[in-house]
């Protein structure tokens, strides 16, 4: 399974996909605004299942997290 760590920040949020070892398989960055979480869930799409880990910084993931919940 492929593990997406998301690490949040009030202007951007950084992605990282890693493997079942722990390697890492990509990264991105986007804006911390609904234009870049579409981006985001796009990009998280591209690896079917996928398990998501954001940072337990709610004040600037809120928003993020209910699209990720929304989109399924």
């Amino acid at each position: 399974m492929i593990v997406v760590g998301i690490d949040g920040h009030k202007n951007t949020h950084t992605l990282v996909a890693v493997d079942p070892l722990g390697k890492r398989l990509a990264e991105l960055t986007v804006a911390a605004r609904p234009a870049g979480h579409l981006k985001a869930l796009a990009w998280l799409h591209g690896f079917g299942s996928v398990l998501v880990a954001v940072e337990d910084c709610r004040h600037l993931t809120r928003r993020f997290e209910a699209d990720l919940l929304n989109s399924g």
